[in-house]
């Protein structure tokens, strides 16, 4: 299910759900409380990223194109589901049941407002009936752009969120907070990034935090996170999930917060 976390394939962060605190008590209202990890709490959380990560590549990926209706539409199904349209102020993408790679469906419209000041560029992205894999998105999304041409040049894109999601199955989910990619190498076979940042995701009641430790690292010619760790926390307890030494697998270990390990696939 999770995919890569930047290609220009973005997607996949993995998230992990760590134990509820609560007081000492005998009282029986504690024993609705969850203690515990379950792999729901792993694969919506990882469903929150696949949704907000799908909409930063698409985004992204109009930046650095030509915005090309042919480009758009060579990533889905069928040539002339996707229609890229100039705006007074920026770009709206607009999906008529698309499929793309993964076999994922997206339809409905992205706004893109784009402004361009002392040589940075920025935009303000919203949704309009947007569906993706038969959940609905709204908020907003803004992103930053800046190039360093010293030391070889590096791109770095930084994006803002503040999404609304709701499940094909009625559970609702939320994120907020900024994450930074940083791309060195670009137009080469060593393209690689690094991203930081730290945000919260929200599915139903539970609230997670989210930071990386310090980055995460990957490679354009890897589908996945290579090398990095990130730390979730709620409440007062952490758990986190290890990426590798670098080596291109779908492997990660969680390491839970009793100290236990157990190693997923991405």
């Amino acid at each position: 299910m999770n995919k890569p976390f930047f290609k220009i394939k973005v997607l996949g962060i993995a998230i992990m759900a760590s134990l509820f605190v609560v007081s000492c008590s005998d009282d029986d209202s504690n024993n609705n409380v969850s203690s515990d990890i379950t792999q729901e709490d792993v694969m919506k959380s990882l469903e929150v990223e696949e949704i907000s990560n799908f909409i930063d590549d698409l985004t992204l990926d109009n930046i650095s194109m030509n915005r090309s209706n042919a480009k758009i539409s060579s990533k889905f199904n069928r040539p002339d589901c996707a229609d890229f349209s100039i705006t007074d102020t920026g770009y709206t993408l607009t999906f008529t049941d698309c499929t793309n790679e993964d076999g994922e469906t997206i339809s409905g419209s992205i706004n893109v407002t784009v402004v361009i000041e002392n040589n940075a560029v920025s935009t303000s992205i919203t949704f309009d009936n947007l569906m993706y894999a038969g959940n609905s998105i709204n908020g907003s999304k803004t992103t930053s752009y800046s190039l360093d041409t010293t030391n070889g040049g590096s791109f770095m894109y930084t994006v803002t969120s503040d999404l609304s999601i709701t499940f094909a199955d009625g559970t609702t989910a939320s994120e907020q907070g900024t994450k930074t990619y940083t791309i060195t190498g670009l137009g080469t076979t060593e393209a690689a990034y690094t991203l930081n940042g730290n945000w919260t995701v929200t599915v139903d009641a539970d609230t997670y935090t989210l930071t990386t430790d310090p980055t995460l690292e990957g490679t354009f010619s890897c589908g996945y996170i290579t090398a990095g760790t990130l730390i979730m926390t709620k409440n007062a307890l952490s758990a986190s999930i290890n990426y590798g030494d670098g080596t291109c697998d779908n492997k990660a270990t969680v390491t839970y917060p009793d100290g236990t390990t157990e190693e997923i696939d991405l």
